[in-house]
């Protein structure tokens, strides 16, 4: 941890050394553009161009620690604007006042104040990831029975659990070893109440507790809320929501980063903003040139966009409105960065597409946290449009659309792709026989089954009914059986409960691979002349399509 803050601390001293150094040209460039004004007739294009330069060292300069030079260009800024805007030639003592406004800035010393290096340590030092075992569970239980069975039942969801039958052993074990959560009997003498609250006094708040016990009355929930209980279930336990509280507070699956694109066209400010959402966890890319913002929407998926309001070639404002004439970009929040404060020019930018405005400078932890609440909502809400509300795993459209990405970028690359579809066994025989609330149970289990154990490059979705699909990119055929072998075994240990008796459910699963297939539709259709070939052949199985007599369509 502390390499990557020194590492972090090393990038941004470089981009203000680089900064530094160019500052003196960039103040050239002003002089250069006043002189140019001042010998000759006036001229509007070099008043914008001088008006550009100001503008953009008011919104950079600050976050490289030039606080001065950030202050004098904003008091240049203000007076050009003003004559921009009435289009009328300065008067000879305005001329005067600006002149004395150029020369003060020009003049103010570049040595970056250190405060701004204090700020940003803070700031990503308090974004710094922890670095703890997600998948540790300490259950304690005095009924050694119970524990082991409800031990078994976890390890199916890949959490490695440790059990203890009393409170002697787990304080050498806290010290040694953190749990992600605690899940403790409450029943009988509250001896499971008195362990969480010593845990809480002694060690972190921030352990989650889930308290089990027999009893449903007031009295004994009130007691594990106030010992810090975070959730509460009564015997005799259902597995399915025990396992979705427990993935809810140990967020034991990986969350992929926020993707971001900063649209800016100085290089150096950018690239900082680049460093602090990436320190924060974030995937960022970097566009300084408009004309190539669309080709990288395409490519990066962002769900965000910051951008600069003033640029060459084409203004924030207009490239928003660019943006936003493309149906798939809609939805993708823009924010705008800039140094612009008057609130109306804020207004109408967001007006033209904008969602929000941020003015420059701004701290790296209010970027962060802007940035943070922007693409959460953005990847909310495209949840809800492409995600099945039962499962949470992709509906049907979006899943065949993934399948036919993979096979196109599988076979452009020249690598592995494998295709499955799997179908719970004798599904329409659990809904008759215990009803529709338990055959929603064992889809959710076999959602989340398949969610924690492929990987986060792969794609899972609901094909329909009782039925699933997983796309796995780099995945030989081979390798995809044994994943799916485990799949398989880890779902017929589950057990449901339906008036207290356990239920168990099967699935069997058909597996194509890219290799011998040019189009989605023919490795999809394989892929389930495989599932049907393992419910021929008695189900809970998985088979393999071998490619036998492939005719290719071309």
């Amino acid at each position: 941890m502390d390499t990557q803050e020194l590492t972090l601390e090393e990038k941004l001293k470089a981009l203000r050394d680089t900064y530094g150094a160019q500052l003196p040209s960039k103040l050239a460039e002003v002089t250069e553009f006043w002189a140019h004004l001042c010998e000759q007739s006036w001229d509007w294009t070099i008043t914008e161009n001088l008006h550009r330069s100001v503008h953009t060292l008011a919104g950079s300069a600050p976050t490289f620690g030039f606080t001065d030079v950030g202050q004098n260009a904003r008091k240049v800024e203000h007076v050009l604007k003003e004559w921009i805007a009435n289009q009328t030639s300065p008067t000879e003592s305005e001329r005067h006042t600006i002149s004395a406004l150029i020369t003060t800035l020009t003049n103010v010393t570049t040595i970056p104040k250190r405060e701004s290096e204090s700020e940003t340590d803070t700031a990503t030092s308090a974004w710094t990831k922890c670095q703890t075992d997600t998948h540790l569970i300490y259950l304690v239980n005095k009924n050694h029975k119970l524990a082991i069975e409800l031990a078994a039942q976890l390890s199916q969801f890949d959490y490695r659990v440790k059990i203890f039958n009393d409170s002697s052993n787990i304080d050498t074990a806290m010290k040694m070893e953190r749990p992600a959560a605690i899940i403790a009997d409450a029943s009988g003498d509250l001896s499971g109440i008195l362990l969480i609250r010593g845990i809480k006094a002694l060690y972190s708040a921030s352990i989650p507790v889930i308290f089990i016990s027999k009893y449903n009355d007031f009295e004994s929930r009130l007691q594990a809320v106030r010992a810090g209980g975070d959730a509460y279930f009564v015997e005799p336990l259902d597995i399915n929501p025990l396992i979705g509280r427990l993935d809810q507070l140990t967020q034991n699956r990986e969350v992929e980063p926020f993707r971001v694109l900063v649209v800016d066209d100085d290089h150096s400010l950018a690239t900082h903003y680049s460093l602090i959402l990436e320190q924060a966890g974030m995937e960022v890319a970097i566009v300084t040139d408009p004309r190539n913002v669309i080709a990288m929407l395409a490519e990066v998926r962002p769900e965000l966009i910051l951008m600069d309001v003033y640029m060459p070639v084409c203004s924030g404002l207009e490239l928003a409105k660019l943006i936003r004439q493309q149906d798939a970009y809609l939805g993708i929040p823009i924010v705008f960065l800039s140094s612009e404060t008057n609130l109306e020019k804020q207004f109408q930018a967001m007006r033209m597409g904008g969602d929000d405005f941020l003015t420059k400078p701004i701290t790296d932890k209010n970027l962060i946290a802007s940035a943070t609440i922007r693409a959460d909502r953005s990847r909310t809400l495209n949840t809800l449009m492409v995600q099945d509300s039962l499962t949470g795993l992709l509906k049907h459209t979006k899943i065949k659309e993934q399948l036919a990405m993979e096979v196109s970028r599988a076979t452009r690359t020249s690598t592995p792709l494998s295709f499955a579809m799997i179908d719970i066994d004798h599904f329409k025989k659990i809904n008759d026989n215990y009803g529709h609330l338990t055959g929603d149970r064992v889809i959710k289990s076999l959602a989340r089954l398949l969610q924690q154990r492929l990987r986060q490059s792969d794609s899972i979705g609901r094909y329909g009914g009782e039925e699933f699909a997983a796309v796995l990119p780099g995945c030989p055929l081979e390798n995809a059986k044994t994943v799916f072998e485990e799949i398989r075994e880890a779902f017929a240990g589950l057990i449901f409960l339906h008036d207290g008796k356990e239920v168990r459910v099967t699935i069997s699963i058909g597996i194509a691979d890219a290799s011998h297939y040019l189009k989605p539709e023919e490795i999809n259709h394989a892929a389930d002349e495989a599932l049907y070939k393992a419910k021929n052949n008695g189900r809970n199985r998985v088979e393999l399509d071998l490619h036998k007599d492939v005719t290719h369509s071309h």
